[in-house]
């Protein structure tokens, strides 16, 4: 019993505590900061986001990270400015020096102060000062002071007054008496919008019309001492009792008390002045001594049981509370409490039926809790793992199994039994299952995603090669299929998209929560990030990475970055509330009262620095030649996290890059004339980017100015031509000298010509009687020979063949008939040169053709015991000139017959694809190296090898090439190759 009680006192303490409030809050002063100094006087926000705060050593902007100081530079004069008033919805802010004798104005971002007693602005802001001494002192001991003028500004040009007790509202320099206000206190007073109110007491406010009625409104806290904190620039009443700050706002005619913050850090804190940033819910704090402090209330809390932080899979236990895959219960408010489950699986619980009934699955079976009780319902060996379980939205489980085989399937439960179950060999190792169609199914699996068709069984390979670990679904047609590291991927209308390049933050995404009001939540390794719902599907339709993605770090309430993954649920939507699992805590999400902290929705490009001398611009920056550096200082606010500005710039046509840490953008060099410095920042939630340009025009040096390049140009005119003129005498000088020389070489060519005609008359003359001589040989010579042979073989006839003298008379025939051979032979081979008739070519069919060269030869052959033998195929041809050939084929038979006794002679042909080779080869004498290299080369021949000779010139002719192998004693081999 003793046990029990201090359990239940544990318990009602962490869920006590889990309740407390959770908030983000910084502090920042002079010891850590670059704030000047730690008291706080006024706290300002300006029309454009930006922070300014008067301490006792200069006016400071903050911009959320960086600190400008203004120093007052003036001699002699404290550089301790008072309290900030004015109309910051006008850009008209003032303070002042030196008790209120010296204006300063705040105005487009910049500070300075009104030294010139002479201008205007010094004239209209002077009477200010004694007014804004007395606010700051809040002395109302002095009836004096209390019968000064104080002002009360709607705008710069609207405004109440109060002047010794007599309330006045004056616009466009026209002014009313509203009423008297005897006995009220000038530092009470504040506008809210366009009216007046006075704090009367710290439970009464009352609305001072412009009629003069006054109206009284409760506030609703407890009549005791408390502090009020009237910021007038900023049209805002912030009362503190203890460490609760509450709201003073008035809407639709009623005035209502919101409690803001109640962090226990502004008990007993000595606050000088606060402003409180309704859209960010961000409180900031001035004090006495310690600087300033920024707290904001988060809307993301984390919570943990008293023996765990770590969680994983988890789904909705009613319509407020959730329960992990360990049995622990939690809500909005935090811890509830646990159920004993028996397995310590964490990645696999899903609710069925009945309420407080849960399918859990373990290692190797598949449990139900019901009724508090656990029972196995399905064991599936030691041999077979369970790798998650699925629900598709039916009655149907879906389990995927790990075993010899991988395996999915499904089982139907009823009355806390399985009714059924179905299971396919799908050879994948699947870890996540989600129903896409009535018969299809998307499976994540360790290698690859797949489109199972239940229906025809089969599996189609959608992605291969990456670690696929689950799948979620906002009841919707997209599918979130989430990876080891390779990005988030999404299935759509039979279509599956990959994830934008360059977009980092997808990388690990655990889950995808869709929380009704147009956005997604996603939960990663990297932490939790909000993007607007519609962008996000188009940045993967359309393939675009520019797409605002909200990052959330511990400064919003979480305890870590790093979520969980990998289980069948790894975040839901229970009561409004966003659910995720995390490495430290359940991370709950209030999306419906969500307040993210972005940057300012400008930027200005209008400040920079040229070699450490800082200036402010307007329009077109000009800059010397050697200019040295400058910086570019984009100037805009952010009060979250530094990782949500999405701003890249880029120099003319050069890429995109990310704005530096600094938020400077830094030149070293630029050539000289005009140049574009862009700028873009991505709009919050958005895909849409805003563009600024900086124009620089940087002056060129004398040596690229146009004037000198004119002078440059008259020089180097002037220049060439005194070199032209020099150049031109030259040229006349030796034209005189080249007419000369070419009269002489006109004199030379013409005798040249002149020898040339000469020439080339001997020449036809010549060639005539080359073809007269032949015409002579053909007719005066061969004719005897031929009278020579046909007398011969009369003789032949006629004479007994036993005589002597018939020996005789046939080797004069022989003779005679060789005679002729060779006269012919002769004769056809001047011809062909005479008359060109070697350029005509026809299909010679070779087989009928060597043999007819080969009878001219029968006797000789005979004679000496040779056998020739022509193996050429019928159908074997050649394009050539048959004349030209004819020479050549007589000359090569004729050397083999000479070189050969008592042998053969081969002729045969060889086709290639693009060449033919004709071959006669003879087994004679052959011929030594020495003289086969002579017959190679291009040499004069004489004597026996005087038909070589003919060939070689005569085979070019005919586009034949030939090659000549040979050995002595083994005879040789002459092969005329022809192009095919």
């Amino acid at each position: 019993m003793k046990c029990f009680c201090v359990l239940l006192l544990v318990l009602s303490f962490v869920r006590i505590s889990a309740q407390q409030e959770n908030y983000y809050e910084k502090w920042y002063n002079a010891d850590e900061t670059k704030l000047p100094q730690n008291t706080i006087k006024s706290i300002v926000k300006d029309k454009y986001g930006f922070i300014w705060l008067s301490t006792e050593n200069g006016i400071v902007r903050f911009d959320g990270k960086n600190f400008l100081t203004y120093d007052i530079h003036l001699p002699s004069v404290e550089n301790r400015p008072m309290m900030i008033d004015g109309s910051a919805d006008d850009d008209w802010l003032f303070t002042f020096y030196h008790s209120g004798d010296i204006p300063s104005l705040i105005t487009k971002r910049g500070f300075s102060v009104i030294a010139d007693k002479n201008s205007s602005i010094f004239k209209q802001l002077r009477p200010h000062g004694p007014e804004n001494l007395w606010k700051v002192l809040k002395d109302e001991s002095s009836d004096k002071i209390q019968k000064g003028r104080y002002y009360f500004y709607i705008s710069k040009r609207e405004f109440y007054y109060l002047d010794n007790y007599r309330l006045f509202y004056q616009k466009n320099g026209k002014s009313r008496l509203i009423r008297d206000l005897d006995g009220y206190t000038y530092f009470r007073f504040f506008v809210l919008g366009t009216d007046l109110f006075y704090f009367k007491e710290n439970s009464l406010i009352e609305k001072i019309e412009k009629t003069g009625e006054i109206r009284e409104y409760e506030t609703g806290i407890p009549q005791k001492n408390v502090d009020f904190f009237i910021n007038n620039a900023n049209k805002q009443l912030l009362i503190r009792d203890d460490n609760k700050i509450y709201l003073i706002e008035h809407k639709n005619n009623t005035v209502t008390c919101t409690l803001i913050c109640s962090s226990k850090t502004l008990r007993g804190l000595s606050i000088t002045c606060m402003y409180y940033d309704s859209i960010t819910r961000t409180l900031i704090v001035g004090t006495i001594s310690k600087g300033f402090l920024i707290v904001r209330k988060n809307f993301i809390n984390a919570y943990s049981t008293p023996k765990k932080a770590t969680f994983h899979a988890l789904t909705v236990f009613n319509d407020k509370e959730v329960i992990t895959g360990e049995g622990d219960i939690f809500n909005a408010d935090g811890y509830v409490k646990s159920f004993p489950f028996p397995n310590k699986d964490k990645y696999g619980i899903l609710p069925i039926g009945r309420q407080e009934e849960f399918v859990l699955k373990s290692e190797h079976d598949i449990i139900l809790w019901s009724r508090g009780k656990a029972t196995t319902i399905r064991s599936f060996g030691k041999d077979t793992a369970v790798r998650s379980i699925s629900s598709t939205g039916g009655s149907k489980i879906w389990i995927s199994l790990a075993s010899d085989k991988n395996l999915i399937g499904y089982i139907i439960i009823k009355n806390q039994k399985i009714i059924k179950e179905k299971f396919y060999t799908i050879n994948v190792p699947v870890r996540g299952i989600a129903q896409v169609s009535n018969d299809e199914f998307l499976l994540a699996a360790y290698n690859g995603l797949y489109l199972f068709n239940e229906k025809k069984s089969t599996r189609k390979t959608l992605v291969k090669d990456i670690n696929f670990r689950s799948i979620n679904n906002n009841r919707d047609n997209l599918f979130w299929i989430q990876t080891y590291g390779k990005g988030l991927y999404l299935y759509k209308d039979g279509r599956i998209y990959s994830p934008p390049q360059k977009n980092n933050v997808l990388s690990s995404v655990h889950s995808v929560i869709d929380d009704g009001l147009g956005y997604y939540w996603l939960s990663s390794n990297q932490g939790l990030f909000q993007v607007k719902k519609q962008n996000f599907i188009n940045s993967y339709l359309q393939g675009n990475s520019g797409v605002y993605i909200h990052k959330y770090s511990q400064k919003d309430g979480l305890r870590t970055s790093e979520f969980n993954g990998g289980a069948n649920i790894n975040g839901l939507v229970n009561d409004g509330f966003i659910v995720f699992p995390s490495m430290n805590g359940i991370v709950y999400v209030d999306a419906r009262n969500s307040s993210p902290v972005m940057s300012g929705k400008d930027y200005y490009l209008d400040r920079i620095a040229v070699n450490e001398k800082e200036k402010n611009i307007s329009g077109i920056l000009n800059l010397e030649n050697n200019f040295g550096y400058i910086k570019i200082f984009v100037d805009y606010t952010n009060f979250g996290n530094p990782g949500n500005d999405y701003i890249e710039y880029k120099i003319d046509d050069n890429k995109w890059l990310p704005l530096p840490e600094n938020r400077i953008i830094s030149i070293n060099s630029l050539s000289n004339g005009k140049h574009e410095i862009q700028v873009r920042k991505l709009k919050d939630f958005s895909m849409d980017y805003h563009y600024k340009t900086l124009e620089i025009l940087v002056k060129p040096a004398f040596w690229e100015t146009t004037w000198f390049k004119l002078f440059a140009v008259v020089v180097l005119l002037l220049i060439f031509y005194s070199l032209y003129r020099i150049r031109l005498k030259q040229t006349e000088k030796e034209s005189v000298i080249l007419n000369s020389k070419i009269d002489e070489r006109t004199r030379e060519l013409k005798e040249t010509i002149g020898s040339l005609s000469k020439t080339r008359e001997e020449l036809y003359a010549q060639l005539y009687r080359q073809k007269k001589l032949v015409a002579a040989i053909s007719h005066d010579i061969k004719s005897p020979l031929k009278f020579i042979n046909m007398s011969t073989e009369i003789l032949m006839d006629s004479i007994d063949d036993t005589c002597d003298e018939k020996k005789v008379i046939g080797s004069i025939k022989e003779s005679s008939a060789q005679i002729l051979k060779f006269i012919d032979s002769t004769i056809n081979y001047n011809k062909i040169f005479i008359y060109d008739n070697y350029k005509t070519k026809e299909n010679i069919m070779l087989r009928e053709f060597i043999f007819q060269r080969m009878l001219l030869f029968a006797n000789t052959a005979e004679f000496k015991s040779i056998q020739i033998q022509n193996n050429i195929g019928t159908n074997h041809f050649v394009v050539s000139n048959p004349d030209v050939l004819s020479i050549v084929i007589h000359n090569i038979l004729d050397n083999a017959i000479k070189y050969t006794d008592q042998g053969f002679i081969y002729i045969y042909g060889i086709s290639n694809e693009c060449r033919y080779d004709l071959v006669i080869e003879d087994t004679g004498l052959g011929m030594p190296e020495e003289e086969l290299a002579k017959l190679k080369q291009a040499q004069d021949f004489s004597g026996s090898r005087l038909g070589m000779k003919i060939v070689k010139e005569l085979l070019p002719l005919i586009d034949v090439c030939f090659d000549i192998e040979s050995k002595k004693g083994e005879g040789t081999k002459m092969i005329l190759t022809f192009a095919l």
